[in-house]
């Protein structure tokens, strides 16, 4: 017992200087002050990994999404779903092949933009219900890494991706033009050096530098992957990190640029996301599950020309061709994450970040669906209090100093004051905190008159999304006599996947309108792929300000309080009278020269909102 006192009073801390060589005792078990040691490391990354997660601050949806995908549950379930619900869409569209004939990631000589992907063919879903077992993965792009401070961070943000049950496919950029022998030397190099740094922080690391990238006797032009590499790393919990080099015919070493593996690389994982196509393990088969597409390099994410617009959110299919007239600094990144998010499933997404970003600002984007800034403040408030009791924990381990602040960039957590790192912050980078989410996405189209849209397929995508029935004739009038006085706003993502309807309500005895959002709707099967962030952009854009209200049992409120800047429950008209209970929501704009809301605007809007008939039966 005091031997277990003393051992937990002793703590070793990190300084410059080296310490001494201990000897084993006689027994010849490890001495007790490097048992304390081993223990403390240990102990702290454990603290560090748990302040990481905490910072993401994800809603419990997207907590347990996430927690589902790790099980390999909800989002294999909504993957699966989307695919059989596009096969059968792709197959009432004339395409150059059939789809029985197609695997996910092959590329077709067709305009369809997402069919490169989704036509997986109705054939094939009976097997997708008695899929192998599946590994939630991601695939990380890193292009090239400066230094050894960069390759120790990166190698801890590996680590702890690895740690909470994804498995990183890293493939690391040479960061410069294909070289000679110089640059064959120093990717190599610096493949096992982050392939040691993972190893130190308690990951497991398998460095993959020649035999995996080679040219098809087939298609001598295209650049072909060996998964056999690949899942024998991910069979073992390793993460594989793969360098760009290529031997051709004469055997000799060529360094592949990024744009040229990534997209390679990305292809080989889209197509071992099908069980026909399954990975070999030392316990048996297994296809992957692909969570997101992460780029590391130089910028935080991706911006104007100027640098004066930072993009937070991309949905590629309807911002790309605006974001390549109106010009992007990193146009180079923009065109390789468009090209494998258009290979990888749908439901994978892309995030843009620095190298030196926080661990827990990726591990955001790796969480969360939200692009970085949407927190909700009683979520901030919650995680404010779960830091300080992890803090209090960490209060017998001072000794140790952590390398960085997980969270010294949020500016709703204060950090207390730390000589240490103040005295060492001079010397630092300051970690960015910010960083570009990207999803393939949906092609959107807007009406301003309900008589230019598919009624009969609207109307079946509210009942599907809503699980009620539709009073069509009484909604569709309704629709027609606004868009007469105030307009309506209809926005249809996709094919009919996702829709949002905004009318503009007259207010009461004033000549200014109510922008209100009458519906929002996606398709079950769409869920996963984004529709719903891509859809909400889409609406901030249309409705600078707006309000809505919602029935105070419906489970998609908490999604609204994440996204809405005030809210009003209301309560019944009289004592006893069962009349439905609604929570009224509205957002304001941000940007100078919008309109906003005023509280007699809201206090009114409230009033109309809950006049509005109801359009379910």
């Amino acid at each position: 017992m005091a031997r277990n006192k003393s051992l937990r009073n002793s703590r070793v801390s990190f300084s410059s200087v080296s310490p001494s060589p201990q000897v084993p005792d006689a027994d010849g078990s490890a001495p007790a002050t490097a048992t304390a040691h081993v223990g403390s490391v240990r102990n702290h990354r454990e603290r560090e990994l748990i302040l990481s997660v905490l910072s993401t601050v994800p809603s419990p949806r997207e907590a347990r999404k996430f927690l589902n995908s790790v099980s390999g549950g909800e989002t294999m379930r909504s993957q699966r779903a989307f695919e059989v619900q596009q096969a059968r869409l792709a197959m009432e569209q004339p395409a150059v092949r059939t789809p029985s004939q197609l695997v996910p990631g092959e590329i077709l000589p067709t305009a369809y933009g997402q069919q490169q992907y989704l036509q997986v063919g109705v054939n094939s879903a009976p097997a997708l219900e008695t899929a192998v077992p599946r590994k939630l993965t991601a695939a990380v792009f890193i292009d090239g890494l400066q230094s050894d401070g960069e390759c120790e961070r990166t190698g801890k943000l590996l680590a702890q991706i690895q740690r909470i049950g994804v498995t990183p496919v890293v493939l690391l950029g040479s960061g410069t033009p294909e070289g000679g022998h110089d640059g064959y030397r120093a990717i190599v190099k610096r493949v096992h050096q982050l392939s040691d740094a993972i190893e130190r922080e308690g990951g497991k690391a398998r460095p993959i530098n020649e035999g995996l990238f080679f040219n098809s006797p087939y298609m001598p032009s295209a650049l072909s992957v060996d998964p056999e590499l690949i899942g024998a790393a991910v069979a073992q919990g390793q993460t594989p990190i793969i360098s760009p080099l290529m031997a051709d015919s004469s055997l000799r070493v060529q360094v592949l640029r990024t744009q040229a593996a990534a997209p390679a690389l990305a292809r080989a994982l889209a197509q071992s996301t099908s069980p026909q196509q399954a990975m070999a393990g030392s316990r048996g088969e297994f296809s992957l599950l692909l969570a997101r597409l992460i780029l590391l390099g130089s910028s935080d994410g991706l911006t104007s020309t100027d640098g004066e617009a930072f993009h937070r959110f991309i949905n590629l299919e309807e911002d790309y061709d605006d974001l390549a007239v109106a010009g992007c600094r990193q146009a180079e990144t923009l065109d390789l994450m468009r090209m494998c998010l258009g290979i990888l499933p749908p439901t994978a997404a892309g995030i843009v970040a620095s190298v030196n970003s926080d661990p827990s600002l990726v591990l955001k984007g790796l969480i969360s669906e939200r692009p970085v800034g949407t927190q909700h403040k009683s979520a901030a408030q919650r995680l404010q209090h779960d830091r300080n009791v992890v803090l209090r924990g960490m209060s017998h381990t001072q000794s140790v100093t952590p390398s960085y602040k997980p969270l010294a960039n949020y500016p709703f957590v204060k950090i207390g004051s730390d000589k240490s790192a103040a005295a060492a912050s001079n010397a630092e980078v300051h970690p960015p905190t910010r960083f570009t989410l990207l999803r393939h996405g949906f092609r959107i189209q807007r009406h301003k008159s309900v008589d230019t849209c598919d009624l009969s397929r609207l109307q079946a995508l509210l009942e599907s999304s809503f699980k009620r029935t539709l009073d069509g004739a009484s909604y569709f009038d309704r629709l027609r006599t606004l868009e007469k006085r105030g307009g309506i706003e209809i926005i249809i993502a996709g094919d009919y996947q996702g829709a949002v309807v905004a009318t503009h309500e007259p207010l009461p005895a004033s000549d200014k309108q109510l922008p209100y959002l009458d519906k929002f709707a996606v398709l079950p099967a769409a869920q996963g792929t984004g529709m719903a962030d891509i859809l909400w952009a889409q609406l901030r854009r249309a409705c600078p300000s707006c309000m809505w209200r919602s029935r105070n049992d419906n489970g998609v409120n908490k999604w609204y309080f994440d996204r809405s800047n005030g809210h009003f429950r209301s309560r019944a008209l009289e004592a006893g009278e069962q009349s439905t209970r609604w929570v009224f929501f509205w957002y304001q704009s941000q940007a100078a020269g919008q309109r906003t809301l005023s509280a007699d605007e809201i206090q009114a809007g409230i009033g109309v909102s809950q006049a509005i008939p109801p359009s379910f039966v």
